[in-house]
C-alpha cells in the first residue's frame, strides 16, 4: 500500500516537474522577446520581470520534490561515500527526520500566511495587481509534497539495506526516483 502511495507520489511529481519545465521555457520566450523588443523596437514590458519572479518561485517549489525523489539534489558525497554503511543509514534518517520537519514548519507558516492573503485580499504592489496569494501559494504546496518526499527518502533509509548505494546507482543509472520495491 505504501509502494504504490510513493510510486504514484513520484508520477504525481514526475508531472509537476515537467509543467515547470515548459515554465522555463515559456520564460525563457518572455524575456527573449522582451530583451529584442526592448533593444530593437524601443518597447518596453516591464511586467515581464513580474512574470519571471513568480514563475521562479513556482519552478523552485514544485521542482524540488522531483529533483529530491530523483536523488539529484546537491549532496556531500565525498564525505558520506567513506562513511560505513551503518554511519550512512544514521545520518540518512537524521536529515531525512530534520529536513521533513522544516518542511511541515514551512508548508504550516507559509499556508497562515496564504490564509491571511486570501481572506484580505491582499494585492502585489507591483505592475501586476494581482493577489498575492497566486504567486505563493506554490510555497506551501511545494513544502508539503517535499515533506512527503522527505518521508518517501526516510522510509527508504530504514528499509534498504544499503541505501546510500542504492540511491547512487539508482541516480546514475538515469531510471529515476528511489529504487522499486526499496520505497
Amino acid at each position: 500500500m505504501l509502494q504504490r502511495f510513493f510510486t504514484w507520489f513520484e508520477i504525481f511529481v514526475g508531472w509537476l516537474a515537467a509543467f515547470c519545465a515548459v515554465i522555463v521555457l515559456l520564460m525563457s520566450a518572455w524575456i527573449s522577446y522582451d530583451v529584442l523588443a526592448r533593444n530593437f523596437f524601443g518597447i518596453g514590458s516591464p511586467w515581464f520581470f513580474d512574470l519571471s519572479e513568480y514563475a521562479l518561485v513556482w519552478i523552485t517549489f514544485l521542482a524540488a520534490p522531483w529533483v529530491l525523489m530523483q536523488d539529484k539534489h546537491v549532496r556531500i558525497e565525498l564525505l558520506i561515500d567513506e562513511l560505513p554503511t551503518k554511519l550512512q543509514r544514521i545520518i540518512g534518517i537524521a536529515v531525512s527526520v530534520l529536513a521533513f520537519l522544516t518542511c511541515v514548519v514551512l508548508l504550516w507558516k507559509t499556508s497562515a500566511a496564504a490564509i491571511q492573503y486570501y481572506e484580505n485580499n491582499v494585492m502585489m504592489a507591483r505592475i501586476w495587481r494581482i493577489p498575492r496569494v497566486w504567486p505563493y501559494i506554490a510555497i506551501p504546496i511545494g513544502s508539503g509534497l517535499l515533506a512527503i518526499a522527505f518521508l518517501a527518502r526516510l522510509h527508504h533509509y530504514i528499509t534498504s539495506s544499503d541505501p546510500e548505494t542504492d540511491l547512487r546507482v539508482h541516480a546514475s543509472g538515469g531510471e529515476g526516483g528511489l529504487p522499486k520495491g526499496e520505497v
